[in-house]
């Protein structure tokens, strides 16, 4: 088998070094009128992992990145009372979803994952699409269950931010205290 991510001879999704590499992230902030959504990496460090959701063995990967990431971020996050984690669009498209494995890894005594509860009524793609196309074709979110606790909107990238803001106004409207997005990587550089 070999590593994943630079194809050395590895046991593991990935290598020794890759996984040490992968675990020494800091987060970057992006701000949207008060609204912040933070990231544990850049794109272009992770791209090939991130466009590995398209393919079966992409569940590897992002369970693996998110227990380096998320996992290790639920481990010292605290709020004080109970909060959800909501995987942006977590319908299963092909296999599993990748937006599920993320909020699964925040999983803690303060974080709940809750699935299935904010979906996009549009399967518009926007990989590679400008901000304009993706202004023009929103997602039109929907909340499906009843939210009655803070929460952490969870993606797998924030690219112009149109995805994350869209969720973000939708709970907003149905009085859902959401505190800030949480992403695996930022196509921002």
């Amino acid at each position: 088998m070999r590593c994943l991510n630079c194809r050395c001879l590895s046991i593991k999704t990935f290598c020794k070094s890759c996984k040490k590499i992968l675990s020494e992230h800091t987060l970057s902030k992006r701000e949207f009128n008060g609204f912040k959504v933070y990231s544990f990496y850049k794109y272009s460090d992770i791209k090939n992992l991130i466009h590995s959701k398209h393919r079966l063995h992409g569940v590897f990967i992002y369970k693996n990145l998110a227990k380096l990431s998320f996992a290790k971020f639920a481990k010292t996050f605290k709020f004080n009372q109970k909060i959800l984690a909501i995987p942006l669009d977590d319908n299963i498209k092909s296999d599993y979803s990748h937006t599920a494995i993320l909020a699964k890894a925040l999983n803690s005594s303060e974080i709940k994952p809750i699935y299935n509860a904010l979906r996009a009524n549009s399967d518009v793609k926007y990989s590679g699409k400008s901000l304009k196309f993706r202004l023009q074709n929103k997602r039109d979110f929907k909340i499906l269950k009843k939210i009655n606790k803070p929460v952490i909107l969870v993606d797998d990238l924030i690219t112009t931010g149109s995805t994350m803001k869209e969720a973000f106004k939708v709970c907003q409207k149905a009085d859902i205290n959401v505190l800030f997005g949480l992403t695996l990587a930022d196509a921002k550089e």
